[in-house]
């Protein structure tokens, strides 16, 4: 059983739904023989009892299933847009229960006759079900392909949408370095007015003393000066430690800001990069798996043309014969 599942998944799918009852090693051996020398006369004997039957049935048979046939493969050219594939299957087991048909007598002559009738009905070689298989199958095929073209231009579309976010996000890296360029440019100006608010507060104290030493009578308003100078070089004293604490904290809000850039960063650029991987490889997979389906559908267009040539090569007189083997 295991040999035989391991062969079936082998097989092309062509073989699997119409497998042969013989080999190419049994025309070359010529060990295949489809009928037997006394199957052979009781056809002949039951071919003279149903003469009459066949030559009246074989003339509307012909006139209407000529134009059937012709009709059928049009529209199996027009629809599947591929050539028709010709297959002919030879069934030995009906064979078989025809013989032993046969055997039984006359009384199931007419029961005979009507379903070969009946089972040529349809199309002159492929049956129903097989067409109904084969195109299903093709249908699935088409239905994959497309599905698949479906899956890439979608993938395509979304790393279209990725690329413009990660432009987005540089933009706004750029805009966020240039804020932080101007708040620098800020800072320094801040810096150079203190520097200049303390050269200022150096010429007061210089003026200040030079009042003292040329305004020794007017000691009282000196003093009140002295105790205004006081206080505002206690103000000015507390301004700096004001200025200090604020330079120190804009430097520590600087780094957390510059740590905080940093890390976001670099999280938005390792998460779009797994997302860029990820679709990168789904990608990867659709067009694998595309070029499967085409390698496989080159495979079946190619079965499918083999299969008609050689059906196609044959007379027509053979496939009369055929049906004629058929009915009896």
């Amino acid at each position: 059983m295991e040999t035989l599942e391991m062969e079936n998944k082998g097989k092309h799918w062509v073989e699997k739904l119409f497998s042969p009852h013989f080999s190419a090693q049994d025309f070359f051996s010529q060990a295949y023989q489809p009928e037997s020398l006394m199957f052979e006369k009781l056809a002949l004997a039951r071919a003279k009892r149903v003469e009459e039957i066949y030559n009246r049935a074989i003339k509307n048979f012909q006139e209407e299933k000529r134009l059937k046939r012709k009709e059928c493969f049009s529209k199996l050219v027009v629809r599947e847009y591929e050539p028709n594939i010709v297959g002919a299957k030879i069934n030995i087991s009906k064979k078989e229960t025809e013989g032993d048909s046969a055997c039984c007598g006359a009384g199931n002559l007419d029961v005979g006759t009507e379903e070969s009738l009946k089972k040529t009905e349809g199309h002159c070689i492929w049956n129903a079900k097989e067409l109904a298989d084969l195109r299903q199958e093709m249908h699935k095929n088409h239905v994959e392909g497309v599905s698949l073209k479906l899956q890439l231009s979608t993938l395509n579309a979304e790393l279209v949408e990725l690329k413009a976010k990660c432009k987005k996000i540089q933009v706004d890296f750029e805009n966020a370095e240039q804020e932080l360029l101007n708040s620098k440019k800020e800072v320094r100006c801040k810096n150079t007015q203190l520097q200049q608010i303390q050269k200022d507060s150096l010429k007061k104290d210089f003026e200040l003393q030079a009042l003292k030493q040329h305004l020794h009578e007017k000691s009282a308003n000196i003093r009140s000066l002295n105790e205004e100078l006081l206080q505002a070089r206690k103000e000015i004293q507390s301004l700096d430690l004001k200025n200090k604490d604020l330079q120190q904290e804009v430097k520590k809000l600087k780094q957390q800001h510059d740590l905080g850039n940093k890390a976001c960063i670099e999280k938005v650029k390792l998460h779009y990069d797994l997302k860029i991987r990820n679709i990168q490889k789904e990608l990867e997979d659709v067009k694998s798996e595309l070029s499967d389906e085409k390698l496989l559908h080159a495979k079946n267009v190619k079965a499918l043309e083999i299969l008609r040539k050689h059906f196609s090569a044959q007379p027509l007189s053979n496939i009369f014969d055929n049906l004629r083997v058929d009915f009896l």
